[in-house]
């Protein structure tokens, strides 16, 4: 190293300018694509969490119609995976059938069908789509009964949606019953998917 700083030493100062330009020139580009790029992402990385860090500590203040939401519709869950939210709609259904004085009961999944976009924004990350699953439900009770299974069925946390409610009278107090459950979930969007 020495000897090639003597070297350079020997050449006219206009070339030794010209060299010493150029070796800086070079060694901060080299610094810009590398160290200054990282150091650009390190940077970014770090504000991302502060911003977060100050959205967790931000209060949060509810107003009253939000409080009297959570009050009467409960504690709010996000939609789980499409597997795991059919099962838990199931074994709810079935759960809360059996937990009644109900006969000739039957519960079928019929479909699913895509929710749109805008039904929850904000909730589906790119990439995934909300469904609905969607069960029925035929059972015969009394009328007290009925109104208790509709009421665990709406109370569940694993049922989004009760509809569809057809009720036709059968002999003495006995009432048919035909109704629709719905579980949102979240899917794997195809067209998130790249090939």
């Amino acid at each position: 190293m020495n000897e090639f700083l003597a070297r350079v030493n020997t050449w006219s100062r206009a070339m030794q300018w010209a060299f010493w330009a150029s070796v800086i020139t070079i060694s901060f580009l080299l610094w810009d694509a590398t160290i200054a790029q990282l150091d650009a992402s390190w940077s970014a990385q770090a504000d991302e969490i502060e911003l977060q860090i100050k959205e967790v500590n931000t209060p949060i203040l509810l107003t009253s119609s939000v409080k009297n939401s959570v009050t009467a519709f409960g504690a709010i869950t996000l939609p789980r995976s499409k597997a795991a939210g059919a099962a838990a709609m199931t074994d709810a259904v079935h759960a809360i059938l059996h937990s009644h004085n109900v006969k000739d009961d039957e519960y079928t999944r019929t479909k699913s069908s895509k929710m749109k976009n805008s039904a929850m924004r904000g909730i589906a990350n790119s990439g995934q789509q909300l469904e609905a699953i969607i069960g029925d439900i035929r059972f015969e009770a009394t009328q007290e009964n009925i109104l208790k299974v509709i009421s665990d069925l709406e109370g569940s946390p694993w049922i989004d949606a009760v509809s569809d409610i057809r009720l036709t009278k059968k002999d003495g107090r006995m009432i048919r019953v035909d109704l629709s459950v719905e579980a949102w979930v979240l899917t794997t969007s195809s067209r998130g998917r790249r090939r």
